[in-house]
């Protein structure tokens, strides 16, 4: 099993994400959107190759339901969480 890393961008995201829904949706949506996030993150403990490759060395997982996706790599022995971006977003990120 593969240990997981959060990145301070990606857990800025996270926090953006939840303000954002907490302020525009209902907050059961928020709930529900940061859960699926975070499910989809402990799926890459057992299958860290599980997203698609994206850029030079990082891949991209889909988070189930929602329309965000997580943006990681795999550096040693670690799935290292890089960004949490809605598909709509700007993806060009400098890890």
């Amino acid at each position: 099993m593969q240990s997981i890393e959060w990145a301070q961008p990606a857990l800025d995201d996270l926090r953006a994400i939840d303000a954002w829904l907490t302020d525009r949706a209902h907050p059961e949506i928020a709930l529900r959107t940061l859960t699926s996030i975070r499910a989809r993150a402990l799926f890459l403990e057992r299958f860290p190759r599980g997203g698609r490759p994206f850029g030079t060395d990082c891949r991209v997982l889909r988070v189930t339901d929602t329309a965000y996706r997580i943006l990681y790599r795999i550096v040693g022995g670690d799935v290292q969480l890089l960004r949490i971006r809605h598909e709509r977003e700007d993806w060009f990120v400098e890890p």
